[in-house]
């Protein structure tokens, strides 16, 4: 038995675990699974049953990728393009306020006078951030305005922030992606967001029904798989939680909605590090995983002092040649985990990851469902599993 797998029973077992159950998965471009693990259990009842490979996850913002992907699409077809305004749109998004202060106890905003394009929303450049992310959003979330927004499930009502800067001259994690779900609808006749991933993204890769949902209690057969979630206690130990993701019935949000087996996942990634994609041309797909921030520039420095969630994308530390793709964030090279450059990825709110590399021509998944995000035992099982894979299943290049 491996470091590894033992570090995993450890962590899985019955009664005591850290992490209730977990799932790991890794492709090579031709399709091929190359590494497969799974331990633990589909929930913390004392009759819990162990995870299967069908287990369906919440998968909060691993949403990102399946919705950068399908706005590409409507770039490729001509719909738009990556650095078109997109002020006819989203009309809501132009002449923003900007907050710049706060004075007395009153915010301080201005007028935005940028126009805010795909590229900026592809890369969290937009000037939009998720209230906890910025404490001036944090104040105004607790103004009327905001509560009014909070009261909605209407994505557009949901996420009509004020910015934090002008689009282009900064970065910060925030709905960016569910606004570019919105441009997706929009393009295609307001069709659901979930029939655009069924037409462009789940049947040309020869998935049948059930298809990833955003809706999972309409879906009785999916919601019956669902991996239930742990929470981490005040004592250190799990008990069983909630995750608000995946059950909107009156709208569908791009940034965080989607619920998935990892079957479905693997197959979007087995793809985009595929000579041949089906889902984007080539030339597109070299985009989503070539760096989009200017060294030495507001928006890199933004995003490399936030190191958001990079114990689960990266290694440990503080990543000094951080950047973003079109499509998730570009880690660099990871002595700790022997993971190597130019590594495509990101993770979501519940605690599962992806990760893809061109130049390896892997791809790779792990899912569970824990609460709070960047869980410290989920990123120390998340950095053995690669260290297990790339030091033992691949032999990487340069760090």
């Amino acid at each position: 038995m491996s470091d590894f797998d033992e570090l995993l029973a450890e962590y899985t077992s019955k009664g005591n675990a850290e992490v209730h159950g977990a799932l790991f998965k890794v492709v090579d471009k031709n399709g091929k699974q190359i590494y497969s693990k799974i331990a633990g259990y589909d929930s913390l009842s004392e009759d819990a049953s162990p995870l299967k490979e069908d287990a369906v996850f919440k998968g909060a913002s691993m949403t990102k990728l399946i919705t950068s992907i399908a706005l590409l699409q409507c770039i490729e077809k001509g719909l738009i393009g990556l650095d078109e305004p997109l002020d006819k749109i989203l009309p809501e998004l132009t002449n923003k306020e900007i907050l710049t202060g706060e004075s007395d106890g009153k915010l301080i905003t201005k007028l935005s006078t940028k126009k805010v394009t795909a590229r900026h929303l592809l890369t969290h450049t937009s000037g939009l951030g998720y209230a906890m992310m910025h404490p001036l959003l944090t104040k105004w979330a607790e103004t009327e305005q905001g509560k009014q927004a909070a009261s909605s499930q209407i994505t557009a009502e949901y996420f009509n922030y004020p910015l934090i800067f002008e689009p282009g001259e900064g970065w910060l994690y925030g709905p960016s992606i569910d606004w570019a779900g919105i441009v997706v609808r929009r393009l295609n006749g307001n069709m659901s967001l979930e029939e655009y991933f069924i037409e462009n993204i789940w049947e040309p890769l020869g998935l049948v029904a059930p298809f990833p949902t955003f809706h999972l209690s309409a879906h009785p057969e999916y919601a019956a798989r669902l991996q239930q979630a742990g929470e981490r206690a005040p004592d250190g130990g799990l008990k069983p939680g909630l995750l608000d993701f995946g059950d909107n019935a009156v709208d569908q949000t791009g940034g965080d909605g989607l619920c998935f087996t990892a079957a479905d996942y693997l197959a979007v990634l087995k793809d985009i590090i595929s000579d041949t994609p089906k889902l984007l041309k080539a030339d597109t797909v070299d985009q989503m995983f070539a760096p989009q921030l200017a060294e030495d520039s507001p928006p890199i420095s933004m995003m490399r002092e936030l190191n958001l969630g990079m114990g689960l994308l990266g290694g440990r530390d503080l990543d000094k040649h951080m950047n973003h793709g079109l499509a998730g964030a570009i880690a660099g090279g990871v002595p700790e985990n022997y993971q190597p450059k130019k590594v495509l990825g990101w993770a979501g709110a519940t605690n599962p990851v992806w990760f893809a590399s061109r130049v390896a021509g892997v791809a790779g998944l792990f899912a569970t469902q824990i609460a709070p995000f960047a869980d410290s035992a989920v990123i120390n099982l998340v950095q053995a599993w690669k260290k297990d894979f790339w030091g033992n299943y691949y032999e990487c290049g340069e760090w």
